[in-house]
């Protein structure tokens, strides 16, 4: 290192950091007679200049100054390393930080020793160019634009290493000594000043976020336009002449000097595809743009037609409506008030259609052959067809820029890849001005950041395209893409809730189709309603954050009607019977929202709703297979029959009061109407009816709604009905004794204080069972039957049987009855499909497991002989 006390406060760091620094001066200067000198006073502010620095520093170095006056230049050049070549994201760390640091400290170092040296000042330059091209390109793929707004110290480096790279540069043009010198850093200054006037992550997201046009944005463009008119008038180059245009256009001036300087980069090189794309897509814009009846303003776009004939043909109409205007004084007044004759006008709509056509046919040759990966030429044809809006217009946006987003194996995916000039690609025949043929390749390299933003840009047309075209499949597998995509999720990641809206919408869209259009459509807007359903259970924490997006918000979109959908899903399962279904939702709703209580109260009631129309289809499915009733004699006949029997069992009595189970706040009336009305004859059965058994005929269905019931009990949470099932237990001595109608207010009969998961539990088990037990008993029960076929796996489960004993079958090791009252084979030796004398055993499936979880045990009638396992009145009801 340099002596410390040279280092303090020294010129070359004061001069890339001073804020007081005009630069926006040096920069009219830069090139001029005597900016050297003005820009060394600037550097060495202090009485005696420069002539003053160099004595000083004589002084502090002697006798050594010979030595430091090389020794750091040649360091730099011996150790020079680019951060280029460390490994993706290094320059976003510390580590690189301070790497970018090391590298420049040597040319300060001795720029301090020698401040009027050209290549140091360059080369110092260059490495923060360098910086700033990693921060932005790395940035854009390594950090989405939320994270990047929320870490200031990038922005900071960004914009540090910005202002010294232009200082840097404009001291190198100071020092510049050749012409080629003076182009090559006017070229340099210009790109870094355009470089902050785009619209690219990872600073802006395209969205809401964009580059501010004010003063300092204004002054940017005009030090931009500067440097690149001298470049140009060093050395007249496509390049220069193409941001010429571009700058013309973003600082207002005339289109005709815009479009001029777009036609001077085609001239000078006439095998590039950019100028080419950007003289067509600017005339496409401004076609998008302007009024159809403009003469003069159709006369600019037409000189700089894609086709001659075109040209041709546009100029004489416009000559003819030219013509009939009577004056100079009229044409300007009423060319521009539209006030040309009706004929007149006719024309120049035909002039606006022949030239709009003549931008899509050149942007279509930008796209054509090798080069149909020049995206950027794609999205703008896409944008042209669509905001024409013709008939199949929209149709053909979506297919032109689906290019970008399908593939052979996927429906969306981004199949895009940066333009790289490195690779001369296109070479496609195009006609030229005179008929004559010219090659077009790509010219001019894409960074990493404008890659990622034209994705960004893409990605949120081709969405809008989907959804105006009703494309509900692509739109679905476009978030779910977009969501989990390793190569770009980090750069997209907060367009998804954007790509989940459009969907959304098209389905809201879709069920609007529906009502309106005729009959026939009950199945497909079914469909759509289970489509968003799921939507809500994935991503339903999101909707209010999604409804509010600019891209999304509308009328169509507002709680009422998006959950109104939802609502109208769950009457739709309850209605056509779909108990499972109705079971997996609630299942569904339970692990995706943890405390369905504290969730907004839109989705609050969906989940509320949910669980009471799994109630209630309960409810339904228990009353349709319950045996009817009037009285206790045939209820004792069964157990007589089978059991032999039991003096110390009990009955169970169900009463329904049906109208409460409708009467809840957060459903539509008109839907629970039509569901109360499809259902009242069944439920006004269950009217104070002693359970029996099923018949053989409905023991699988109640099977299959012991295990549903089981699961409602578990699952459920505390948001179900509170009222409208009453339930008693009746002693059988009560029910032997007489033949006598059941009435609640009997001596001996107790009505169960149980919540209504409890309730239906015991109802499912008196069905399957013809008896019932106490609420612990039927709990304990189903659990441990869950438990041995979890732990027996491929094992099967006992099957239905009528018999008294379960049979022992040969080569069994033992037959042992359990607590609840049926016989456990060992599994090792017989299966529900064996054959007495079978070599083999028949294994069921998990899912048939499942099915026969809580089959009837085989001793099903059989009455318990432990005083301890006996029914209790009361049990244990008010503790579970």
């Amino acid at each position: 290192m340099p002596p410390e006390d040279l280092l303090s406060g020294n010129p070359i760091d004061k001069f890339l950091d001073d804020h007081n620094v005009c630069e926006d001066k040096l920069s009219g200067d830069a090139g001029s007679d005597g900016f050297l000198e003005a820009i060394t006073k600037i550097m060495f502010p202090d009485k005696g200049g420069l002539v003053q620095y160099n004595t000083t520093l004589l002084k502090r170095s002697e006798p050594y100054l010979e030595v430091y006056g090389n020794l750091y230049y040649f360091l730099a050049l011996s150790e020079e390393m680019s951060a280029t070549d460390k490994w993706p994201g290094f320059v976003l760390t510390k580590e690189g930080e301070e790497f970018v640091e090391q590298n420049a400290k040597l040319f300060k170092y001795d720029l301090m020793y020698n401040p009027l040296r050209f290549e140091s000042w360059q080369r110092l330059g260059n490495i923060y160019d360098e910086e700033v091209d990693l921060l932005l390109n790395d940035g854009s793929k390594h950090v989405n634009v939320v994270a990047w707004r929320k870490n200031p110290t990038l922005s900071s480096r960004v914009e540090t290493s910005r202002r010294r790279s232009r200082r840097c540069l404009l001291m190198s043009l100071a020092l510049a000594k050749t012409s080629a010198q003076q182009c090559e850093i006017h070229e340099l200054l210009a790109l870094v000043y355009y470089d902050s006037l785009q619209n690219v992550v990872p600073f802006y997201d395209q969205r809401s976020v964009l580059p501010l046009k004010d003063a300092a944005w204004t002054m940017f463009c005009k030090n931009s336009m500067r440097h690149f008119k001298k470049a140009f008038t060093l050395k007249q180059d496509w390049l220069h002449a193409f941001y010429l245009g571009k700058l013309s256009e973003k600082l207002g001036y005339s289109h005709d000097t815009a479009l001029s300087y777009y036609s001077k980069a085609i001239a000078l090189n006439t095998s590039a595809v950019d100028p080419v794309y950007r003289m067509h897509a600017s005339r496409l814009k401004l076609l998008m743009k302007c009024v159809k009846h403009n003469l003069e303003f159709l006369k600019v776009l037409s000189s700089n037609s894609f086709d001659q004939s075109v040209k041709e043909a546009v100029m004489s109409i416009l000559c003819d409506v030219e013509s009939s205007l009577s004056n100079t004084k009229e044409r300007s007044i009423m060319a521009n008030s539209l006030e040309i004759n009706h004929e007149g006008l006719l024309k120049l709509e035909t002039v606006w259609s022949m030239l709009y056509n003549d931008c899509l046919s050149a942007l279509e040759t930008c796209v054509e052959g090798d080069l149909k990966h020049f995206h950027k030429a794609r999205y703008m044809l896409a944008q042209g067809l669509y905001k024409r809006g013709e008939s199949g217009d929209i149709e053909r946006a979506k297919d032109q820029l689906s290019f970008c987003f399908k593939s052979s194996r996927s429906s969306f995916t981004i199949n895009m890849w940066e333009i790289d000039s490195m690779v001369k690609k296109g070479r496609r025949k195009t006609p030229g001005s005179a008929g004559n043929k010219k090659s077009l390749e790509v010219n001019l390299p894409e960074s990493s950041r404008k890659f990622i933003t034209c994705i960004r840009k893409y990605v949120l047309f081709y969405l809008k395209l989907l959804e105006e075209t009703g494309d509900r499949c692509t739109l679905e597998r476009a978030y779910v893409f977009l969501r989990g995509d390793k190569r770009f999720s980090l750069c997209i990641e907060d367009i998804v809730p954007v790509a989940i809206g459009r969907y959304l919408k098209a389905l809201i869209s879709a069920m609007g189709h529906f009502r309106t259009s005729s009959s026939g459509q009950v199945s497909s807007s079914d469909n759509v309603l289970e489509k968003m359903f799921a939507l809500f259970m994935e991503q339903g924490g999101l909707w209010p954050e999604i409804c509010s997006l600019p891209e999304i918000e509308s009328p169509d979109t507002s709680d009422s009607i998006i959950y109104g959908y939802l609502h109208e899903h769950i009457v739709s399962l309850e209605k056509t019977g779909k108990l499972e279904t109705l079971e997996a939702i609630n299942e569904k709703i339970r692990k995706r929202f943890k405390n369905p209580k504290i969730s907004n109260s839109s989705c609050a009631k969906v989940c509320r709703h949910a669980s009471v129309a799994w109630c209630r289809s309960l409810i339904y499915n228990l009353a349709q297979i319950t045996p009817i009733s009037c009285g206790f004699s045939n209820r004792i006949q069964v157990l007589n029959l089978t059991d032999g029997g039991m003096d110390n069992g009990q009955l169970l009595c169900i009463d329904l009061q049906p109208h409460e189970l409708w009467s809840t706040a957060f459903e539509d009336p008109t839907h629970l109407e039509k569901i109360e009305t499809k259902w009242r004859a069944v439920l006004s059965k269950i009217n104070n009816i002693v359970i029996n058994k099923v018949s053989d005929g409905n023991l699988e269905t109640a099977n299959t709604l012991l295990r549903a019931c089981y699961n409602f009990y578990r699952e459920s949470s505390s948001v179900v009905l509170s009222s409208g099932l009453n339930s008693y237990l009746i002693p059988y001595q009560l029910a032997a004794a007489a033949e006598i109608p059941f009435n609640p207010s009997m001596s001996g009969i107790e009505a169960l204080d149980l919540s209504i998961p409890r309730k239906l539990l015991l109802w499912a088990y008196a069905l399957l069972h013809g008896w019932c037990p106490n609420i612990s008993f039927v709990v304990k029960h189903c659990e441990e039957v869950t438990k041995s076929k979890m732990k027996r796996g491929s094992g099967t489960s006992p099957g239905f049987s009528n018999s008294p004993a379960a049979p022992t079958l040969p080569g069994s090791s033992r037959s042992v009855q359990n607590s609840a009252g049926y016989s456990d084979v060992d599994s090792t030796a017989a299966g529900s499909g064996s054959l007495p004398g079978s070599s083999t055993t028949n294994f069921m499936s998990s899912d048939e497991i499942q099915k026969n979880l809580f089959a009837s045990p085989s001793q099903l009638h059989q009455n318990p002989t432990n005083d301890a396992e006996r029914s209790n009145l009361k049990g244990d009801a008010e503790g579970n």
